[in-house]
């Protein structure tokens, strides 16, 4: 951390500077960095900046433009990884700030999250397991140990001048320790300290009202690098909310293998049509029309009490039409939520469900779990099919914080389904399969055994939270028998067909 020795005072610089640096006497080397630099697509300039923010070398905005501090932040990474700081960053630099900046972006576990009544998304570390929480403002993510929270917030008919005197007020009138504040027309940033908490907020004018983040983490918790999330979170609002600002992209930490695969919608064939009768011959048409889809399926199950399903993306893709089946028969459903980077969509059925499914976060590794749900619909049992094992990992491949690893052996038609624990609670989504015949021919002949995994309850929470659905929360209550267990997952799923 001798980067960070004063990550605040470093982090308030950074990004207080976010415009052009002021005419100085540029170093030797230079011009070449800013001409290598210029070379860049846009996405590849932005993406070394965010790892560099992840390795902590930089602290200001994503820009598309070359300056001296960001010159600066290259060559002291540089200087201190052993290599000639010239500027700009070869292959094997590069190669090198990914292995700095890897474990970080792991450990935070960085998604888009939307506000609940605002079309603006921001970035926030889902990976440190923070629970969602439906405010009147918006959003309220809490880490369970309280190391770090991040409020997302509009403030309805507020003035960011407004937003930004009062709140230096407040600070001063309890005595918080204020190291930087900056007020724009159309934005505003604070940091603070206060009785071991560090804050940091943005906010920017949104119509009528403020939207912005504000962001607290324990001063003791140094090992979350808490003033790197801030800057990229902040960057993320800066970048939704600016005029010509560039898109930035979620970090890299290493996109998932093609050996794991989503598990695929069971494909049902059509019912058979009797040929009909021979007829006069006729001109065929100019292009043959094309062969109408097979239908398929998937599984869900019920989140909120109004009815509402949670499912795969993939599972309801390209649907003419989406019918939901369970313990109370078959009824049409809509599609009214969709997350395509976590493969979340949300069903409205307008069903009374019989049981609905209690959120639980933190499963440990280890513990038994549970999944249930309709796969190879046609071929096994239509009344569901419950299968046992345990978390065998924490992550996904490639350590995606976003996933558990599980034992329990799922098939084609489990996708969307609920992985449960031994109280009943659910703790993932069935979502993907290890391709066993690929790892085979990488591995020279090992099969791989029920290595599948489930997106981690944490990420459907801010999924649901960000589009109003209230969930109940898990409890710990005593384990159920495997008999009991499989009765309270069936209850709660649903069959998924895509017509």
């Amino acid at each position: 951390m001798a980067r960070y020795a004063a990550p605040l005072t470093a982090l308030l610089v950074g990004l207080a500077l976010a415009g052009p640096p002021a005419a100085a006497q540029a170093p030797a080397g230079y011009a070449e960095a800013e001409s290598r630099f210029a070379f860049l697509e846009t996405e590849r300039r932005v993406r070394l900046q965010t790892l560099l923010t992840a390795a902590g070398y930089w602290t200001g905005m994503p820009n598309v433009t070359f300056g001296r501090r960001l010159f600066d932040a290259v060559a002291q990474f540089q200087g201190e990884n052993g290599f000639r700081p010239t500027g700009w960053l070869d292959g094997a630099q590069i190669a090198r700030l990914r292995v700095l900046a890897t474990p970080k972006l792991a450990q935070w576990g960085l998604r888009t999250i939307a506000h609940p009544f605002r079309p603006v998304s921001i970035w926030a570390p889902m990976g440190l397991g923070l629970t969602a929480e439906r405010t009147a403002r918006g959003l309220e993510l809490k880490d369970p140990t309280r190391r770090l929270s991040l409020a997302y917030n509009y403030l309805q008919n507020v003035a960011v001048a407004d937003a930004f005197a009062y709140t230096v007020e407040k600070f001063q009138r309890e005595g918080a320790t204020l190291h930087y504040k900056v007020l724009r027309p159309d934005f505003f940033a604070i940091s603070a300290s206060q009785d071991g908490i560090d804050i940091y907020m943005r906010y920017h004018q949104d119509g009528p009202g403020a939207l912005g983040f504000v962001l607290r983490w324990d001063t003791r918790a140094t090992d979350l690098s808490a003033e790197r999330i801030a800057v990229l979170v902040s960057a993320s609002l800066w970048s939704a909310m600016t005029p010509d600002a560039p898109f930035i992209p979620l970090p890299e930490i290493g996109a998932p293998d093609a050996r794991a695969v989503a598990l695929p919608p069971v494909q049902t064939a059509p019912p058979a049509v009797p040929s009909p009768p021979p007829a006069v011959a006729a001109l065929p048409p100019a292009t043959p029309p094309a062969a109408k889809p097979r239908d398929s399926s998937g599984t869900g199950f019920f989140v909120g009490g109004s009815g509402e399903v949670l499912t795969n993306a993939h599972v309801v893709e390209d649907c003419g039409r989406v019918e939901v089946r369970g313990p109370l028969g078959a009824v049409p459903a809509q599609v009214v939520a969709r997350d395509a980077a976590n493969d979340l969509a949300i069903l409205r059925t307008g069903l009374t469900p019989p049981k609905v499914a209690a959120l639980r976060m933190g499963i440990r590794l280890g513990e038994p779990v549970a999944a249930f749900g309709y796969p190879l619909a046609g071929v096994l049992s239509t009344s569901g099919n419950f299968t046992l094992g345990n978390v065998t990992a924490l992550t996904g491949l490639g350590d995606n914080t976003s996933y558990l690893q599980v034992s329990a052996p799922v098939q084609p038609g489990n996708s969307g389904g609920p992985l449960l624990d031994g109280n009943g609670n659910f703790v993932g989504v069935v979502t993907a399969k290890l391709n066993a015949l690929k790892v085979m021919v990488a591995t020279n002949g090992d099969i791989p055994q029920n290595v599948n995994f489930a997106l981690k309850g944490a990420v459907a929470a801010t999924f649901l939270e960000s589009n109003g659905v209230a969930f109940t929360a898990g409890s710990a209550a005593a384990p159920m028998a495997p008999a009991d267990l499989a009765d309270h997952a069936k209850a709660m799923s649903v069959s998924v067909t895509c017509r």
